[in-house]
């Protein structure tokens, strides 16, 4: 049992940051008894390779601004300042030297990424280098009664990934960043699904409109 502080970390594009990454963080915060969520943007994700996405400066400050105020949650940039793709088994490669052997570390996931988790770089790797993995089921992915064959598959393709499972029962929030770009693109209205700065910056920033 590690004896330091316990960290929860969130990664992804966030193109935009929504309200279902926060409540994400907020749940994990809270069940787990987590001292803090650092929110990770990638800065070029290999699973997104050769997708437009925005430029990470933009992507970093609307993460700034989404979780301004809470002290809960804080940015770290140790994938945007990574030349070239960021992969997981690296990052908590780099976490883990900086932060050292006693801080608890947990990857917090959707139930998408952690069924994909053996298609990842070196995943036995990774999976060894966490705590814990914190897995949230998103709508549509799957159902609870459905876990259990599931994760035994997973386990079958895995080995040890259940011993480091922590399922997060969040709020089933069926909001996507896909979702929010779309609507910018369309004209629609993104107050509520988004923190207003961000709609904020994204309006001032001309993100997502057509060109």
């Amino acid at each position: 049992m590690r004896a330091g502080v316990r960290y929860g970390i969130l990664g992804g594009t966030f193109d935009p940051p929504h309200v279902g990454h926060l409540a994400l963080a907020q749940e994990a915060y809270a069940r787990l008894q987590l001292d803090r969520v650092w929110f990770a943007p990638a800065a070029s994700p290999p699973h997104k390779r050769g997708l437009p996405i925005s430029p990470a400066a933009d992507r970093r400050a609307m993460v700034e601004l989404a979780i301004a105020g809470d002290e809960r949650f804080g940015l770290d940039t140790v994938d945007l300042d990574w030349p070239g793709p960021a992969y997981t088994v690296e990052t908590l490669a780099r976490l883990r030297a900086r932060w050292g052997e006693t801080v608890w570390i947990g990857f917090i996931v959707g139930w998408d990424m952690l069924l994909s988790l053996p298609t990842w770089r070196e995943p036995a790797q990774a999976l060894a280098a966490l705590d814990a993995l914190i897995a949230a089921r998103r709508p549509g992915y799957t159902q609870p009664e459905d876990d259990e064959e599931t994760l035994a598959d997973l386990e079958r393709r895995l080995p040890g990934v259940r011993a480091r499972l922590e399922i997060l029962p969040a709020p089933q929030l069926a909001i996507s960043s896909s979702e929010l770009r779309e609507r910018v693109a369309q004209g629609l209205p993104v107050r509520y699904l988004t923190p207003d700065p961000v709609c904020t910056y994204m309006s001032s920033r001309g993100l997502y409109r057509p060109a």
